[in-house]
């Protein structure tokens, strides 16, 4: 049976039906996030800076929240949390200024280390890092050593510690040694990482105790060790 070719407004209504199938099947198939739902955070400024320990404040910590266009959002809620490291925030929950952005301002805990702040908006996170290092006020102590005894001419090993006011090691703390009796191995030496120096003591040469102070900017501290008969 032959049928007539279809008029022109059929072949029309035929192509939007193709067109609208088209833009549905596409619009399932797009995963873009609408353009006032925030799809990134990014850091502006404040990461990766040093603060001392102790309840100090960072430089602010700012962040900027886009759609996925990449455009910034203002009035979005932001949400700070410290998920490690220690340490707080002064502001927990901000909103977006009218340039996308938000801040906080971090407080070191009191133990060295590293903190991880992060900044959420939506399912969208950033995450910043602070190093927390020692303190700069802090004390000598005697460590090791003190009250060793040994045989006239045998060495001895003292060592000093510096810490900050909260307990952390302090490295590069000149350190300058005397006694009042025997020899030195060294006159100064340097803590290290863990906050220890150390030096070494030939006691002698007659039996006895000998005195030896350790002096660091902060305080000078003293041994004492016993020289003994060789017989």
């Amino acid at each position: 049976m032959h049928r007539p070719p279809p008029s022109p407004l059929a072949r029309a209504v035929a192509s939007l039906a193709l067109l609208s199938l088209g833009a549905a099947l596409g619009a399932c198939g797009d995963k873009k996030l609408g353009p006032s739902v925030p799809a990134s955070v990014n850091i502006v400024s404040g990461d990766s800076q040093t603060l001392l320990a102790g309840n100090k404040a960072s430089t602010p910590l700012v962040a900027s929240i886009m759609n996925a266009d990449g455009s910034p959002l203002p009035n979005v809620p932001v949400r700070w949390s410290v998920p490690s490291g220690g340490g707080s925030i002064e502001t927990v929950v901000d909103t977006t200024d009218a340039n996308g952005q938000v801040s906080t301002v971090y407080r070191s805990p009191a133990k060295v280390g590293s903190a991880t702040v992060t900044a959420s908006a939506a399912s969208a996170t950033r995450q910043f890092t602070v190093i927390i290092v020692a303190d700069t006020t802090g004390s000598l102590f005697a460590y090791g050593g003190d009250g060793a005894a040994a045989i006239v001419g045998v060495p001895l090993t003292l060592t000093a510690r510096a810490t900050d006011r909260f307990g952390n090691p302090m490295s590069g703390i000149g350190v300058t040694w005397s006694t009042s009796s025997g020899q030195l191995q060294a006159t100064s030496s340097t803590t290290d990482s863990t906050g220890l120096a150390t030096n070494v003591i030939t006691v002698g040469p007659n039996p006895g105790s000998a005195t030896i102070t350790a002096t660091s900017r902060f305080n000078a501290v003293t041994f004492t060790v016993f020289a003994l008969p060789a017989s």
